[in-house]
């Protein structure tokens, strides 16, 4: 993910813009915009913001000297419920209401907590600046605040960066306090004195970072060992000197804290940024736009076929009562014609099966000769027939099958049955054939 860390300063504006994937990190650039001369800031900003492109993680570091901190001890592990009880937590224990204090919580360890707060008024004023400027950032900070994550510093330790001095126990922030650099040299050893006095165990180290900090260790004006930081091992692709370790490994820090989810964001409740969800709610927006447009044209495509199939059943309707009122001129107009079509076309069928049974029947009488008593029973349905009938023996009902011959019927002897008299019954069934006379 790409990370744009601006720190803004008296003097200058630092901007670095960073590559962060996984355990890699890559310099993608990096400038100073100075403030002497004249130059405001916000032109500075509109400088950055003409500089920059693609779609960067903004993260704005205000000076150190605009937040405040207090330790407090609550027993819980979440952070995000520290969040939500501190400003109860504080109630009355601060001079400015906290309806106007913007806050955020770090870690200290063993169940302590550093509070964090700045004034909200400050946090918009910034935030308007860079919106008019064209660069909002979406994360607002500071730079001590991610000292923790700067590349080779001792777990145990104090350090001074050239704004702030920070105290770093089993590597997290549990104190902080913005410095004036032309004073450090005498506030640095009054403040660790005064927190060792407050019952603070004193750090074993001190280092220093930053360009300022290197003009401290260099004039020797600390009463006790100083210790500059430097690059370590394996970072020479990221950072291709010392002199650009000094300057950037601050921002890169803010950049990795942000990665990891451990950086204090004061862009919270009223503050909080909205112009990724302004994107999100925009492209929801399209997407429903489309979403009703493939809906109306399937909604329409259904239109059409219906009104296409209603014609087409109005059309076969029309053409069935022509069909009916040329066949039956005299009557009157039906209720189903359709039906009543169907009714005389099996009126019609029926009269000439009947007429091709009385046929074969004619046909089997002629066949069946003296030895067959006679034919007393015929069931006709469809073109199937059935017939009973008796005989002198079962040798005359043989000769009258093999009579059957010229017939155009297909018939079959069924049950053959004795009579105490001496005769025999019999049955025969059949189908007509299409076309029988």
């Amino acid at each position: 993910m790409d990370y744009l860390v601006l720190q803004i300063e008296k003097k200058r504006i630092t901007v670095a813009r960073f590559n962060i994937s996984g355990r890699t990190s890559e310099l993608a650039g990096a400038s100073t915009v100075g403030l002497e001369d004249g130059l405001a800031l916000g032109e500075a900003l509109e400088q950055v913001a003409a500089g920059a492109s693609g779609n960067p993680r903004v993260i704005l570091c205000l000076p150190p000297e605009m937040f405040a901190m207090r330790t407090v001890s609550l027993p819980l592990d979440d952070l995000r419920k520290v969040r939500e009880v501190l400003p109860a937590y504080l109630q009355g224990e601060l001079s400015l209401p906290l309806d106007e204090l913007a806050l955020d919580v770090l870690s200290a360890g063993n169940g302590a907590y550093l509070a964090l707060w700045a004034k909200k008024s400050d946090i918009r004023a910034a935030i308007e600046l860079c919106r008019a400027a064209g660069i909002e950032p979406q994360v607002i900070t500071s730079l001590p605040f991610a000292n923790s994550f700067i590349l080779g510093v001792p777990q145990e330790c104090a350090l001074y960066d050239g704004n702030a001095l920070t105290i770093l126990n089993s590597g997290r922030l549990s104190f902080f306090r913005a410095l004036d650099p032309s004073s450090a040299a005498t506030t640095i050893p009054a403040t660790l004195s005064a927190l060792e006095l407050a019952g603070a165990q004193p750090p074993p180290r001190f280092c220093l970072t930053g360009f300022e900090s290197e003009l401290l260790a260099e004039s020797g004006s600390l009463p006790f060992a100083a210790e500059l930081l430097q690059a370590p091992d394996g970072t020479g692709n990221l950072f291709k000197n010392e002199q650009t370790f000094q300057q950037l490994g601050g921002l890169h820090a803010v950049a990795l804290a942000s990665q990891a989810g451990a950086l204090p964001d004061f862009r919270r409740g009223e503050l909080s940024w909205t112009a990724g969800d302004a994107k999100i709610q925009k492209k929801l927006l399209l997407t429903g736009v489309l979403a009703a447009l493939v809906l109306i044209a399937l909604f329409a495509g259904k239109g059409l076929q219906y009104r296409t199939v209603n014609a087409d059943l109005l059309s076969l309707n029309k053409s069935i009562s022509d069909l009916y009122r040329e066949i039956f001129p005299n009557r009157a107009k039906a209720v189903d014609e359709l039906a009543e079509v169907k009714g005389e076309i099996k009126k019609l069928a029926g009269a000439e099966n009947s007429s091709g049974y009385l046929d074969l029947l004619k046909k089997l009488a002629e066949a069946k000769g003296n030895t067959i008593n006679g034919l007393y029973e015929a069931e006709a349905e469809g073109r199937n027939l059935r017939l009973n009938g008796d005989a002198r023996s079962a040798l005359a009902v043989n000769y009258f099958t093999a009579a059957r011959a010229p017939l155009r019927a297909w018939l079959e002897l069924g049950e053959v049955k004795s009579r105490p008299v001496g005769m025999v019954t019999f049955s025969l069934t059949g189908t007509l054939r299409e076309g029988s006379k």
